[in-house]
């Protein structure tokens, strides 16, 4: 075993020495230019996305030259268990990947620690071990389908892409990456055997094989309806191509500009003040605001957008810093490092993750601030009660200011913000008839004596998640009174069989999904949860799981399998539905039969 571990290191030590120094080279060139550890989120995907087909391609390469049948029968047939040999060859292949791409950023790492006065912080230092991680699980996916049935050898690939979903930061992240390798790593311990082409007996080994070639089965029908939109387009009927959408649609409240929406809203309203309201929309300014969909996580390993802020008034440059939970503070000029920033004059640490945005407010979870530069502070300036979660950092909304919790809006005096440093109080609240995950845009109107709000709850309709998008109008008045003056309901434009057919596919695969997307997560706020499926739709899963076991019932007669693995792949297709029909088809050939004589 270690004669094999240490051969494959020296067959494959120039590409690894290669790749390694071709990471260093281009970390180095761009951390030259810009703070690597202060990048938005797409940087990050797009390395671990280069990562991730390195480990790919080698996993591909390394088996699929044993694979040859009498390359493939020498290498089994040693006095090791096939274990152990996958083991070694694993192995050597995890501490290459570890060479070529956890110890270039690293050392890149090391460098901006020491030799730079920016943030890098433990959160950082984890960046080595997820890219590794993302490498290794991409391998093993490379390696399982190059030893497994070519029929369904695909599904592999399919694991490693669900870490892009995954909700889970930091720490937890990583959690995801180790329990994928595992799953995977049990994979390839199944098909890793003299008999590539034979399916597995064993029960656990069946579902751990069957499971991902379920999953791509699901997740291939599901973006094969996009083939139907594109029938849509092309007939010039897709409601969401149309140079006028459908009346009362979703897809309208999502184009309509403020004033339109506003105007859609009291269309129908019975209000006396109507008239008037309608008259003030036409000749008055709408305020609109989209809520957040994510926030600063503390520990994330990413970054949703950089958390620096400059003051060049001052020739200052502040980056956030997790580990310290305030702004550290350098020179533009001579680059060094001044000291710390925290809030007002105690210099006191931030409650969370704090993001700049406009040129000199910041956000977190709990409260919004503002930096002078004069007085070379931050003082916080919004606060919000405790138990709420910030949706939307403060913006201008007529003479005031208008803030969203994931449970209400927050109006503040304008002129009291524009004049002076102090925390703010709210002159009102207007709670939310809905949840926060589920609200597409609010709209704003500033009248004589209040507001006129809209709330527009059409977030999570094309996922199937909202199944009853609504507008409703409150009119708010001076004291902050909110009264509902008109609610109406959204059509949904598409075919409710076509939004949903990620549930009649498989209503078991779909919770299995959301649940692997939430795995080791915190809970998020501003995430709602999906409605409920409508009668009709889960009729029809229930039609798709019956034909699927009697497809099964079927399928299973032409087939080897002992009566009680027949018996369990029909409970299983009926249970799951058509997927696991598409799995048992793709893993099982049929039974061979002698033609009879005349």
């Amino acid at each position: 075993m270690n004669d094999l571990f240490k051969g494959e290191l020296l067959r494959f030590r120039l590409w690894t020495a290669v790749a390694a120094i071709l990471n260093v080279v281009v970390l180095g060139f761009l951390s030259s230019m810009v703070d690597m550890a202060q990048q938005p989120l797409l940087v990050y995907q797009v390395f671990g996305a280069v990562y991730g087909v390195v480990g790919a391609l080698l996993g591909m390469y390394q088996m699929g030259t044993y694979r040859k049948p009498n390359q493939w029968l020498n290498l089994l047939h040693r006095p090791l268990h096939r274990w152990q040999i996958a083991g070694a060859l694993s192995g050597a292949s995890a501490t290459l990947l570890l060479l070529a791409t956890a110890l270039p950023i690293a050392l890149v790492a090391l460098y901006q620690e020491t030799m730079t006065a920016r943030v890098v912080d433990l959160r950082h230092w984890l960046l080595p071990l997820a890219a590794w991680l993302i490498a290794v699980s991409s391998y093993v996916a490379g390696a399982y389908a190059m030893v497994s049935n070519r029929r369904y050898s695909f599904a592999a690939f399919l694991l490693p892409g669900l870490l892009v979903y995954a909700q889970a930061s930091g720490v937890a992240m990583l959690g995801v990456q180790f329990a994928l390798i595992a799953f995977l790593a049990a994979m390839l311990a199944v098909a890793f055997k003299p008999d590539t082409s034979a399916p597995p007996r064993n029960p656990a080994a069946v579902l751990a094989i069957a499971l991902p070639v379920q999953l791509g089965a699901y997740f291939l029908v599901w973006m094969l309806g996009y083939g139907v939109e594109v029938a849509w387009t092309v007939t010039g009927t897709h409601p969401l191509n149309m140079p006028t959408p459908p009346k009362g649609g979703y897809t309208e409240a999502e184009r309509a500009d403020g004033k339109t929406m506003l105007l859609l809203g009291i269309e129908r309203s019975r209000e006396p003040e109507a008239a008037l309201w309608r008259e003030q929309i036409a000749l008055s300014e709408v305020y609109t605001t989209h809520p957040l969909r994510n926030l600063p996580v503390q520990g994330s390993m990413t970054n949703l957008s950089p958390l620096e802020l400059g003051d060049a008034e001052n020739n200052v440059w502040m980056m956030y810093s997790h580990d310290r939970a305030r702004f550290v503070t350098r020179g533009l000029r001579d680059q060094r490092r001044i000291g710390e920033l925290g809030v007002g004059e105690e210099q006191a640490a931030f409650p969370a993750p704090t993001m700049p945005y406009g040129a000199t407010y910041l956000y977190n979870a709990h409260a919004a601030y503002q930096y002078d530069s004069k007085q070379q502070r931050m003082f916080e300036r919004f606060r919000l009660p405790a138990g709420e979660v910030m949706a939307s950092p403060p913006e201008p909304a007529g003479d005031n200011i208008v803030m969203l919790s994931d449970r209400a809006a927050y109006f503040y005096p304008g002129r009291e913000a524009m004049n002076g440093l102090d925390l703010l109080q709210p002159l009102m609240r207007v709670a939310m008839p809905g949840p926060v995950g589920h609200l597409g845009r609010m709209d704003v109107i500033e009248l004589l004596d209040g507001y006129l709000v809209s709330y527009t709850y059409i977030w999570g309709v094309g996922s199937g998640e909202l199944q009853h998008p609504f507008q409703q109008v409150l009119r708010v008045d001076g004291q902050g009174h909110a009264r509902e003056v008109a609610r109406r309901a959204l059509s949904i434009d598409l075919p409710s069989v076509y939004i949903n057919r990620n549930t009649w596919l498989s209503p078991v695969l779909r919770a299995l999904s959301l649940g692997a997307q939430d795995l080791f997560a915190k809970k998020d706020s501003l995430r709602a949860k999906p409605q409920s499926i409508p009668m009709p739709v889960l009729w029809l899963a229930a039609v798709c799981c019956l034909l699927s076991l009697l497809g099964a019932v079927w399928l299973t007669g032409k087939q080897m399998h002992s009566t009680r693995g027949r018996w369990g792949w029909v409970l299983l297709c009926g249970v799951i539905g058509l997927p696991a029909l598409a799995s048992l088809w793709l893993m099982y050939p049929r039974r061979e039969t002698l033609p009879v004589a005349a």
